[in-house]
């Protein structure tokens, strides 16, 4: 074989078997033969919709099992949690329900082994059928990337099966600042061009028509956790609704009609915020109305959590 093709053939191995190790994986998981073998396993805790969830066995002691989610080098600082079952009231009641968690963390060193860091912590959540954040004491990982590895320690009984479901958990990683790159815009309106949202300048802004109004960014590089927008003047609508799409995954959220700085969660892909890369949009679904037609934002700002390269 050609000694290009075998480099680029490893390189290409490499990557895959990079994107396949990461998420999350579980000690046990509910057999599920009509959904699909893996319905109820870990992944299904870190894909954003409640309706899903990791479900452990009903002969499972519950206590002991643990999910192991992949992290990069980073800090992370808090862990968020929907305890059980959340497809509806009844499914959450229904199976037992997670009250504490022991946290422990695993990072690769220089033999490219996978070694734990000394200590563990343990949190306790409330029996909420609400999406719960509880901080943690920091948790370094120094190497190239490590694991963070959730094991259940006690639940709140179910009232008709014993065995618990979480149907999201999500690592919050610490942020740095990220410069944003705007690729495309839907519109531009009265000279206020895209290029005013970044320029660090609130008295500039971006105009655009409010139908289909949307923007195109990434930051080069980097792995992006959260985007800041300042809303134009109040003469211009201003964003009320938006909907952030990243990695074919979407969030949408809701902000106050105030000309301050507003943080949108970018969605995760791997079960820790700033997992998303590559090029991210940002839809305006519905604004404050003003005597103006258009929409505008002053400024537009961006959180990271790992800076890989160009």
């Amino acid at each position: 074989m050609d000694k290009r093709i075998l480099i680029v053939t490893c390189l290409l191995g490499t990557i895959w078997a990079s994107q396949a190790l990461a998420g999350a994986t579980a000690s046990d998981f509910r057999p599920e033969s009509k959904r699909g073998a893996n319905f109820w396993n870990a992944q299904s805790a870190i894909d954003g919709k409640p309706e899903t969830a990791w479900m452990v066995p009903g002969n499972s002691k519950n206590s002991g099992e643990y999910i192991l989610i992949e992290v990069p080098k980073a800090t992370v600082d808090k862990i968020g949690m929907t305890v059980g079952f959340a497809l509806s009231d009844e499914t959450f009641q229904d199976y037992a329900r997670v009250k504490s968690v022991k946290i422990e963390a695993l990072q690769q060193n220089a033999a490219l082994e996978m070694v734990p860091i000394p200590g563990f912590q343990e949190v306790s959540f409330e029996d909420l059928s609400g999406y719960q954040i509880v901080d943690i004491e920091d948790i370094e990982i120094t190497g190239e990337f490590g694991h963070i590895k959730v094991t259940v320690t006690d639940v709140y009984p179910g009232r008709d099966y014993p065995n618990f479901a979480i149907s999201e958990m999500l690592l919050y990683m610490g942020e740095m600042d990220a410069a944003p790159v705007i690729s495309g815009v839907s519109s531009e309106s009265g000279g206020h061009i895209s290029m005013d949202m970044v320029d660090d300048n609130t008295r500039t802004f971006w105009a655009g028509d409010i139908d289909g109004a949307e923007i195109t960014f990434g930051a080069s590089g980097y792995t992006l956790s959260r985007v800041g927008i300042r809303p134009g003047p109040s003469s211009y609508a201003r964003p009320k609704k938006v909907e952030i799409t990243a990695v074919g995954r979407t969030h949408v959220q809701e902000l106050p009609n105030t000309n301050t700085l507003h943080w949108i969660d970018i969605p995760a892909v791997y079960g820790y915020t700033g997992s998303a890369w590559g090029d991210v949009q940002l839809k305006i679904l519905e604004v404050y109305p003003s005597t103006n037609p258009q929409v505008a934002i002053s400024e537009l700002d961006l959180k990271a959590v790992a800076y890989e390269g160009i």
